[in-house]
């Protein structure tokens, strides 16, 4: 069984480190080549008569290094901030932050409506098309080196409200799916509980910073780096028991250890196991798409995709200025929250299960592989889009000047 396991994983990584010096070599995103290369040799790949490019299994090892991928992406994005800084920002973060949830769904209600028709379908779509990916999204600010840029605030902000959402979403599609299963007095439970912990890391974060620089001071850097690693754990096995997504509770725990006086020690830790695990979920995460039921959903998908990068970038906008930024700072947020990801294909999965419509699986895989694809291009290309939005605010001034 052990070599199985460790042929199954080594060879994963010859694929990924493939992805990863062809991405390097085109100066491109990684993450679209790790998931189309995940699609390719995974357990959906393609078959040419009697020949199956089916080289890699989905395993329990995969799935496990898959999920780390996304902790130290989250815990590292928390790192480059502080509970402090997020705790000024709060007002502003707040009312940024509502708002583009708030629209985010209503247009995906409004999408998953001109679709199907129905009020319960429409719902799914608007948890498919209106959470960002918080590993996809982290990834991009760390490539493009803008993890410790002010407006990420926003993006953070962005992320925890989004899992809070998340937790009310799941709650009504309960009661939607499973006749009874809505219970709103345990969902006003939950939320008030999630809230409570957030605010508290947030608010308090500061002084339990101060307490852990005590508690941290080791001269080893094995006993420094099992710790940490073992404290990002079982934040994530707590933060599930509370109902928050694993990748927040690892975000809250870097804004803690972010005002420790640790910092750049624990960076300088996680990092390279950042790259190597976060790698490994984009990979695998193209594992679990199958491309073959895409022809049935091409045009349904490329709809729902021009109208949420028109209405993310319309969204991002109005939401950074309500946070108060402006020009360039706003235009990074708008182009840079436009991927989805996993939560997406976990939703649609379960409403077809639940006997809603077939296509809503293969809509939601092809939905977040194209936006995989187009948010790096996006994300890359603010400074163009920026000078664009400059030159339509100068020809308006203009004409009001004028009039």
């Amino acid at each position: 069984m052990a070599p199985d396991v460790i042929f199954n994983v080594g060879l994963a990584f010859v694929f990924i480190t493939v992805a990863s010096l062809l991405a390097s070599r085109l100066k491109f995103s990684s993450i679209p080549l790790l998931i189309l290369l995940g699609m390719l040799v995974g357990p959906h790949a393609p078959v040419f008569g009697t020949v199956s490019l089916e080289l890699i299994s989905n395993t329990e090892s995969m799935e496990l290094l898959s999920r780390l991928g996304v902790l130290l992406l989250l815990f590292y994005l928390g790192l480059e901030f502080s509970a402090g800084k997020l705790a000024e920002s709060g007002k502003s973060m707040f009312k940024g932050g509502t708002v583009y949830v708030l629209l985010n769904i209503l247009r995906g209600l409004g999408i998953g409506w001109l679709f199907f028709d129905s009020w319960t379908e429409a719902m799914i779509v608007a948890g498919i098309t209106g959470v960002s990916s918080s590993a996809i999204i982290t990834k991009l600010l760390v490539d493009l080196k803008r993890a410790a840029n002010p407006e990420t605030e926003l993006i953070l902000g962005i992320m925890v409200f989004e899992d809070v959402f998340v937790a009310v979403y799941l709650s009504i599609l309960s009661g939607l799916l499973v006749p009874g299963g809505f219970n709103f007095g345990q969902v006003l439970l939950n939320v008030l509980v999630i809230l409570s912990f957030i605010l508290s890391i947030i608010v308090f974060g500061r002084r339990l910073g101060g307490y852990l620089s005590k508690l941290f001071k080791f001269r080893g850097n094995e006993a420094f780096s099992v710790i940490i690693f073992t404290l990002l754990l079982l934040m994530g096995v707590l933060a599930e028991k509370l109902h928050i997504t694993e990748a927040i509770g690892a975000l809250l725990l870097g804004l803690v250890l972010a005002e420790t006086t640790h910092n750049h020690r624990i960076l300088a830790s996680i990092t390279p196991m950042r790259d190597l695990f976060g790698a490994v979920f984009f990979f695998s995460f193209g594992m679990a798409i199958d491309y073959r039921s895409f022809h049935d959903v091409l045009v349904m998908s490329g709809i729902a995709i021009l109208i949420t990068v028109v209405g993310n970038i319309i969204n991002g906008l109005i939401a950074s200025w309500l946070a108060g930024y402006k020009k360039r700072r706003a235009t990074n947020v708008a182009f840079t929250i436009m991927a989805r990801g996993e939560f997406s294909i976990i939703i649609a999965s379960l409403a077809a299960s639940a006997g809603l419509s077939p296509d809503l699986p293969a809509f939601a895989a092809l939905y977040v592989l194209a936006l995989a694809f187009i948010s790096p291009i996006l994300a890359r290309s603010t400074k163009y889009f920026d000078s664009i939005l400059e030159k339509m605010r100068m020809k308006a001034v203009r004409v009001r000047t004028t009039s």
